[in-house]
C-alpha cells in the first residue's frame, strides 16, 4: 500500500540572477509599494501598488467637452 504526502519537494537550487526569468512572489499591499522576492532566484525588488502621480491612461476634466474652436471668417468675395 502507498503512503501519500500532502508536501512536495522544493528546489533550492537557486539560479544566476542574470540569467533568470523571474516570477515575482509580491507581498500583500501595504502603503505605497510592495516588495517582491523572485521565486527562482530571489532577488529582491520593490513594485508600485498604484500608479504615480503621472498616469497618461487618467485626463483631468469631463469625457464629453469639447475643446474650444477658433472664430472663422466666411471670406464674402469668395464663390463656394
Amino acid at each position: 500500500m502507498r503512503q501519500r504526502t500532502k508536501e512536495k519537494e522544493k528546489l533550492t537550487e537557486k539560479k544566476d540572477k542574470q540569467a533568470c526569468h523571474h516570477f515575482w512572489e509580491i507581498e500583500v499591499a501595504n502603503g505605497p509599494s510592495s516588495i517582491g522576492t523572485c521565486k527562482y532566484c530571489g532577488e529582491t525588488r520593490e513594485f508600485f501598488n498604484a500608479f504615480p502621480t503621472f498616469n497618461p491612461l487618467r485626463k483631468n476634466g469631463n469625457p464629453f467637452t469639447l475643446p474650444k474652436m477658433h472664430d472663422v471668417e466666411i471670406d464674402k468675395e469668395s464663390k463656394s
